[in-house]
């Protein structure tokens, strides 16, 4: 019984393994990259979900092109299982192979690679397109405890003015409403907290509202919140701003974000509190009579655009991990680059027969 299970560890830390392992794993990465440049459809999304939200609805869509996914997965996990047991094999005889520390820290790091990946693509999330305007919070549905806060967003043009070149966002991470820290968030200069990874993607800009220029008035901002008290005592209010907007029977229907057909859902109160008229007043119709009798001759100017921030809000629980197994594998390079040197000056090198 004892010499059955030696057996098997030594066939489980055997090198001929390692080398059938990897190069299989190998293999089937190359075919994998080829059918992925071949079908950018069904593969153009991999970057933007984690494997865990990918591979569900990818493999339902065409099992056949992502078979290889599984099996290069349990290969590599093989692989690391295998490197597990050498390191484990190696624990023991620490004293008499002390030469090795460098191989056998670049066996650990590599094991804990493995599993801060696979953590990671399982239990983490990418999540793309995250719009969130200068003083508003957006709380993160993952993380019920965590909001963000964008405190000031400037956009850095060229010269040209067209194309940008960084976006400085001033945000702060919240913890039930407290601020627990705050962070300047630049182009390649994410916020990084516990795993949670927040970079600047974009920016967008939309129509708000719109600038209006009145007799009497001057210049007039109408926006969505917007009140306004005429002569008499009477209240304008602004009930809601459509970008593009259509009237279909007695509704009117938002038909875009794009500005092409404005139209201002509005409310006119009487100092008395009563109604005296609501509706919709489309820029290029003409203020509606009722305005223009209370001395509101309103003159379209110029939209207000309102610009919002465009995040990437990503969260890999193994990060820490592979932190730790990339310094791993770093520092056994090193101790092994010292230990090859050393031993080739007292030429301890083994003979070749």
């Amino acid at each position: 019984m004892t010499t059955h299970r030696s057996k098997i560890w030594e066939w489980l830390t055997s090198l001929k393994l390692a080398i059938v392992l990897a190069s299989l794993a190998t293999l089937v990465i190359m075919v994998g990259s080829l059918i992925m440049h071949y079908h950018p459809r069904l593969f153009g999304d991999l970057d933007a979900v984690t494997l865990g939200a990918f591979y569900p609805a990818a493999a339902r869509q065409a099992p056949l092109l992502t078979l290889w996914m599984p099996v290069a997965a349990l290969l590599i996990i093989a692989f690391a299982i295998n490197t597990l047991c050498c390191f484990l094999d190696w624990l023991p005889r620490l004293r008499s192979r002390w030469r090795k520390t460098g191989e056998y820290l670049i066996h650990l790091g590599f094991c804990l690679l493995v599993i801060a990946f696979f953590w990671g693509q399982f239990s983490g999330y990418r999540t793309a397109g995250n719009l969130l305007a200068v003083g508003e919070t957006l709380n993160l549905p993952q993380h019920p405890d965590l909001s963000l806060r964008l405190d000031d967003f400037r956009p850095i043009f060229d010269e040209s003015g067209r194309r940008p070149l960084d976006m400085v966002n001033e945000l702060t991470l919240l913890r039930n409403g407290k601020e627990m820290f705050r962070q300047q968030v630049r182009t390649n200069h994410p916020l990084s907290h516990q795993g949670l990874i927040v970079l600047a993607a974009s920016f967008q800009q939309e129509a708000d509202g719109f600038s209006f220029h009145a007799p009497g008035f001057g210049r007039v901002d109408l926006q969505e919140g917007t009140r306004l008290i005429l002569p008499g005592g009477a209240t304008l209010a602004v009930l809601d701003f459509l970008p593009t907007a259509r009237r279909l029977g007695e509704r009117v229907v938002a038909m875009g974000r794009d500005l092409n057909n404005p139209a201002l859902h509005l409310q006119l109160m009487a100092s008395d509190g009563q109604l005296r008229w609501q509706g919709w007043y489309f820029l290029r119709q003409g203020p509606p009579a009722t305005l223009v009798e209370q001395g509101l001759n309103l003159r379209p100017l110029q939209p207000i655009v309102r610009t919002s921030s465009v995040l990437t809000i990503n969260y890999d629980p193994g990060a820490s991990m592979a932190l730790a197994g990339g310094v791993l594998m770093g520092t056994g390079v090193l101790i092994a680059i010292f230990s090859y040197y050393t031993k080739r000056r007292r030429q301890d090198r083994p003979h070749v027969v």
